[in-house]
């Protein structure tokens, strides 16, 4: 217990993955909790292991358009908390964009996250992200699908394709799926 708590307070890693669609929580919910997990490819031209990571969040309107959200990411080495603000100044019947930030112990990010309703509240999502990924700055572009399953609660899964410092050999697919509830 001891080595875990001294680890999670040397290292530190962002989350993974968005998990997070720009169309936010309905139109009468104030709450989203969520967990996913993710799996993290090798680099094309590096002989390592795929890596698993996961978060958890906790998501709130602060008013239609502005939320916060808190996020705990962890892996099997490290763990971090932080907080992200987006505002989502464009929001439309069937498209949402907008912009966050994040920033946590040892991650800062910023994306663009655009989402495309399908129909019900299925949404198609991606959020074009730059950020930190260990020291290096990271590229991250993906899609993903929010699908409610019944009454609050969303099923998503997620694909990201992540460059490393901007490095065709640090190339990165991650593969993610994630379960959230909205709550009135």
């Amino acid at each position: 217990m001891l080595r875990w708590l001294v680890g999670l307070v040397l290292v530190g890693c962002g989350p993974v993955s968005s998990f997070r669609p720009a169309s936010g929580l309905m139109a009468d919910r104030r709450i989203e909790a969520g967990f996913g997990l993710a799996e993290v490819s090798a680099r094309p031209y590096v002989t390592e292991d795929p890596a698993s990571a996961g978060q958890a969040w906790l998501s709130g309107d602060v008013t239609r358009g502005f939320a916060l959200t808190g996020i705990a990411a962890f892996d099997d080495d490290a763990a971090a908390g932080g907080l992200a603000a987006r505002f989502t100044p464009v929001r439309f019947d069937r498209f949402v964009a907008g912009f966050e930030q994040e920033l946590g112990y040892a991650w800062f990010a910023t994306s663009t996250p655009l989402a495309v309703r399908l129909f019900d509240q299925t949404w198609l999502y991606s959020a074009p992200r730059l950020g930190t990924w260990g020291a290096d700055m990271s590229f991250m572009v993906g899609l993903g699908a929010s699908v409610r399953l019944y009454d609050g609660l969303m099923l998503r899964a997620e694909w990201q394709r992540s460059w490393q410092d901007f490095k065709y050999y640090n190339r990165r697919d991650h593969r993610g799926l994630a379960i959230a509830h909205q709550f009135p």
